[in-house]
């Protein structure tokens, strides 16, 4: 903490949480900055507020039992400030309604284990304690947290965001920022409550972070303000964080105004949640190097055919990974390209599964899994049966539900992935693998059987060029271990297999399964 302390109470702050302490708290913050920075300390009691702007060397810290909480009058969030070229900043950036805001400062930072709340739950539906479908807002104001625009070397650390009634923290065109061990408790049913969204920054670090929110826990994305103005979004990492959201905890994208790239996520918690790791491209830019490693996931549906009926619906139908590569509903350019993307040593538990497409214009390419074990289980009782693809022109349509789906790709290694159907299937679940599109595609040590009796092949493939099998396993249960239709036998390497299990290991769509895999495999029971 800075030697200079500027103690808010000094400067009128009541703390009783009735009484408007704006002014108060803008004072200390632009005396401290004045004098050449230091620390406004916001000692314990609750200080009710609208916009607060945080200025360059001034570090806002609040002691353990001190609240900042958010006015609910839109009016206290256009409140006026003294002058200066980050006030200004303020007035011409993405608006002002935010309870805390920095505009182009320097050394600029928020700590302590105080709370920070945005009363979220006073602007939506009340809860009615039993569905989980979104609750609506109540009116179109609901104010961001903290939003942060063109500053650099940015600290948040050991502070609790606490319910923020839209986005918890947003920066655009940040850069050398560091996120470090604070605690995001969102309201589980709320819209819209993303927890932190890099946009258009770079050099980002977030880590040691507890995460609960409705909306996406982390998205880091490139909206179209925020790359008009400060281009890529890139060089972020993410460790050590425990998340829990009813839509992404991950997310990249969707609005993908300017390229993103060198991501890396590790060592991170990922449960009860709608979606594991996803990305999206969708207004033409492009995501690449992006690495994911040693990540635990648990996902599961949320809501059902009633949320159609509503004005909102979460988006996500329990995928552990999602990846998607297609135009936004109505949009006449492209979406943009995916490429080099990691996933290394995920452990998952879901009742959906890997989903992986491009589109014919937008051929994702380069993935990797590699070290993945999926248990498909039931878990929430919803039906399920359907791919959620929003936003898009197709939206959410039915579809059967594989472990891994795969279509328009180009270069995508499997290796080491095992599909394990635990307790009673869903009746929508089907191969442990299902592909079409795909030009160059490995599967090594792959272990998987089709999900039920009724369901004939554990991996089925559809045009595709250039196939690698090596070193799999076909499961009990097993009837035909690679299905294949219109995929050119010369194109083919099987090879190291044990279909010994399986009714038969390789077959074709006219019914033939060739024995000239046989000499370089270990038989089916029947080959």
């Amino acid at each position: 903490m800075n030697r200079v302390v500027f103690n808010i109470r000094d400067f009128g702050a009541v703390g009783d949480a009735t009484t408007k302490d704006t002014k108060s708290i803008q004072a200390a913050i632009d005396r401290c900055f004045e004098q050449g920075g230091g620390t406004v300390l916001v000692p314990k009691g609750e200080y009710l507020s609208g916009t607060l702007l945080l200025r360059s060397n001034v570090n806002l810290h609040l002691d353990a039992a001190a609240r900042i909480v958010s006015s609910m009058e839109e009016q206290d969030f256009e409140a006026p400030f003294s002058e200066g070229p980050d006030v200004q900043a303020l007035s011409e950036g993405q608006g002002s309604s935010a309870l805390i805001c920095a505009r182009h400062a320097d050394k600029v930072s928020i700590t302590g284990f105080g709370t920070i709340d945005g009363r979220g739950e006073h602007f939506l539906e009340p809860e009615d304690g039993v569905s989980d479908y979104v609750l609506l807002p109540l009116g179109g104001f609901r104010p961001k947290l903290i939003d942060f625009e063109g500053c650099t070397d940015v600290l948040f650390r050991d502070v609790t965001l606490y319910r923020a009634s839209s986005w918890g923290l947003h920066m655009t065109g940040c850069s050398r920022v560091n996120v470090d061990a604070i605690k995001i408790l969102g309201q589980l049913r709320g819209p819209n409550n993303d927890g932190i969204d890099p946009d258009s920054c770079k050099d980002v670090h977030i880590s040691n972070c507890h995460i609960e929110t409705g909306d996406d826990c982390i998205v880091v994305k490139t909206t179209k303000y925020g790359a008009e103005r400060y281009g890529a979004c890139e060089n972020i990492t993410v460790t050590n964080c425990t998340l829990t959201s009813h839509d992404s905890a991950i997310k990249i994208g969707t609005e993908t105004h300017g390229d993103i790239r060198n991501i890396t996520v590790t060592n991170c918690v990922i449960r009860n949640s709608n979606r594991g790791m996803g990305l999206w491209v969708r207004d033409g830019a492009t995501v690449e190097n992006i690495l994911f490693s040693n990540i635990t996931v648990e996902t599961r549906l949320f809501s059902d055919e009633e949320e159609t009926k509503r004005e909102l619906r979460w988006w996500g139908k329990s995928e552990p990974i999602f990846i998607t590569a297609e135009r936004r509903k109505g949009a006449t350019w492209a979406p943009g390209r995916i490429r080099n993307i990691r996933f290394d040593h995920i452990l998952v538990e879901a009742e959906g599964g890997v989903y992986l497409e491009g589109s014919e214009e937008s051929v994702i390419e380069d993935i990797s899994i590699r070290g993945l074990k999926l248990a498909m289980r039931r878990k929430s009782g919803y039906p399920g049966g359907v791919f959620d693809t929003q936003p898009s022109e197709r939206g959410v349509f039915p579809h059967h539900i594989p472990a891994v789906f795969c279509r328009y790709a180009k270069n995508v290694s499997l290796d080491g992935v095992e599909i394990v159907w635990d307790g009673e299937p869903n009746p929508h679940w089907s191969h442990a693998m299902y592909g079409e599109q795909i030009e160059r595609l490995t599967i090594k040590g792959f272990r998987g059987a089709p999900a039920a009796a009724g369901i004939d092949s554990a991996i089925a493939l559809k045009r595709v060029r250039e196939l690698s099998v090596e070193q799999c396993k076909a499961e009990e249960g097993t009837g035909t271990f690679l299905s294949l239709e219109e995929v050119a036998p010369d194109g083919l390497f099987v090879v190291g297999n044990d279909f010994s299990k399986a009714r038969q290991g390789v077959a074709f769509a006219d019914g033939t399964a060739p024995d000239y895999f046989a000499a370089a495999n270990r038989p089916a029971k029947q080959s």
